[in-house]
């Protein structure tokens, strides 16, 4: 017979999966449902640490007329 800690621990553990199973694929669909935005048509996309970022590049500096 289980211990009520045990038991305890059991269903916190299962509600733990769920929720985070929850949370996965609303986040998956969040993502997947998201437009991209139209100022940068061609940027790039990659994961870091687990989270999707836009790669953007720097601002070209002007060029200095030399006289």
């Amino acid at each position: 017979m289980e211990s009520s800690l045990e038991k305890e621990l059991r269903e916190w553990r299962e509600n733990r999966g769920r929720a985070l199973d929850a949370m996965a694929a609303s986040r998956d669909q969040l993502f997947a449902a998201a437009p991209t935005p139209s100022f940068n048509k061609g940027g790039r996309r990659v994961r870091v640490n687990g989270q999707e970022v836009l790669v953007v590049s720097k601002a070209r500096r002007p060029r200095q007329l030399s006289s």
